[in-house]
């Protein structure tokens, strides 16, 4: 095993830094008549803002100026070009990995634009890609606390889609250990023996195995972490980061899962909990790139479309890459309710009256496939809604009712259109439903965060944080 193979960054993973490029489709492009201006915010893995970073915009044919600014005191940056072409933006700050994009100007639409550099300490040494990793993380988890510390980026939708992501992470990995408490127990006190008399990366794993099925998720990450530095493989680095990503520890999440995904870049499963990572740490541009990747592994596994959709599901905007993945998912897997559904669902992102249309024809054939799929009647009611067919939308909320009466959406969406249609009375009905329906779900989402602790994480330039008892 190379000394490569064992030492990670001083700081954060280098190699992550080619996973976290400025994105097709995440820039911001103001177009004026006297030219062209790319704004944006540069910031670090943690989503600290990053300031004195050189941004540079050069032609690819030399034929004008180089023009170049740097970012402010928040991470803020503003670059002009008058001419059209092709460029290449540079995102350059000493201790980080670089940042490189070719860009065609003028962009036919604006976006928003996030930069994020990674740190990094390279070394000159006999290894394949002449990067040398210390033997620790960045990072320690020092302890646990309760759900109500969880946190989140954007709203409680945005959150709960990164949990059950979490959730599907996990089940990626190889089957657990089962059995009563006694049974994991004999069998952790086992382990320990072995351990006593030779370090394994294998029987490390095990014990964290074990440790996760007997609720000493502390003991869990710390075994999964030596299992991780004693033998670098795609399965100990995917369990150490799933434990890590389960309980919201999701800057390491992200270390882990892009360490992992430079060594095996052809691991699909990684680049998906990198993906879930990303997300879950308010990178959803970058998330849903790391699941279209992952997609064109292997495109006839449903895995890292089934994620990319929920990411859709939960998004207000189109996520790049997004429709053309999901496109080729519904014509691979034309029988599949899900394929057909997150297609539709991409499609309606973009808004128009044609992708409207195509969004009916889409959710009709996941209603022919599955007719109780009650999350495409709703979005088809939807559809008709915007078209002020009131009827037929009603039509389709009631059937999502019949095939999911808790489901919340669909009951709220129903209350609207029998107050639009002039029943009160039924209006009225259908908002307590939602109401009830709102309140036991929130109690059922308490009592999931209540049974995942959450890690305390310290980092190498912060101080030591006491866990909560």
């Amino acid at each position: 095993m190379t000394s490569h193979s064992n030492r990670w960054a001083k700081e954060v993973i280098a190699t992550l830094a080619i996973l976290l490029l400025l994105l097709p489709g995440s820039r911001v492009v103001a177009q004026q008549s006297s030219g062209l201006t790319i704004e944006g915010t540069v910031r670090d893995s943690r989503g600290g803002p990053i300031a004195g970073a050189s941004i540079e915009l050069l032609k690819s044919d030399n034929s004008a100026a180089e023009m170049q600014t740097q970012s402010d005191a928040a991470g803020k940056f503003s670059i002009s070009e008058k001419s059209p072409g092709t460029y290449s933006l540079h995102v350059q700050k000493p201790g980080f990995g670089d940042v490189v994009e070719t860009l065609t100007v003028p962009f036919s639409e604006p976006h928003s634009c996030e930069i994020v550099l990674i740190r990094l300490e390279a070394h000159a040494d006999n290894s394949p890609s002449g990067i040398q990793f210390s033997d620790n993380p960045d990072f320690t988890v020092a302890g646990v606390t309760d759900w109500t510390a969880a946190g989140g980026h954007g709203s409680d939708v945005s959150l709960r889609t990164s949990e059950a992501l979490a959730r599907e992470t996990r089940v990626l990995e190889t089957t657990k250990p089962a059995g009563n408490s006694n049974d994991l127990q004999r069998r952790r006190e086992k382990l320990q023996e072995e351990l006593a008399r030779h370090d394994s990366a294998e029987l490390h794993r095990e014990l964290g195995d074990l440790d996760e099925q007997l609720n000493d998720s502390l003991a869990a990450v710390h075994e999964y972490e030596r299992a991780a530095q004693l033998d670098p493989s795609e399965q100990n680095y995917f369990a150490w980061g799933t434990e890590l990503l389960l309980h919201r520890a999701i800057q390491p999440a992200v270390e882990v899962f892009g360490k992992g995904a430079a060594e095996y870049p052809r691991s699909e499963r990684m680049l998906a909990g990198l993906g879930a990572a990303l997300y879950a740490s308010g990178l959803y541009a970058q998330a849903a790139e790391r699941l279209c990747a992952a997609s064109d592994l292997k495109p006839s596994d449903a895995t890292p479309y089934l994620f990319l959709g929920k990411m859709v599901q939960a998004s207000s905007q189109p996520l790049p890459c997004s429709e053309e993945k999901l496109a080729r998912f519904e014509r691979d897997q034309p029988g599949n309710a899900f394929a057909n559904y997150y297609y539709a669902l991409a499609l309606s992102k973009k808004g128009g009256t044609k992708q409207a249309s195509e969004v009916e024809s889409v959710l009709k054939k996941s209603i022919v496939i599955n007719p109780g799929f009650a999350e495409a009647h709703v979005q088809l009611g939807i559809v008709y809604s915007t078209r002020n067919q009131n009827g037929k939308a009603i039509t389709e909320y009631e059937k999502a009712k019949v095939a999911n009466p808790n489901l919340a959406e669909a009951r709220f969406r129903l209350g609207q259109a029998y107050k639009k249609a002039g029943e009160p009375d039924k209006a009225r009905q259908e908002f307590q439903a939602y109401e009830q329906i709102q309140k036991s779900e929130a109690a059922s989402v308490e009592q999931q965060r209540r049974e995942i602790q959450q890690f305390v994480v310290v980092f190498k330039d912060q101080p030591q944080i006491s866990p909560r008892p």
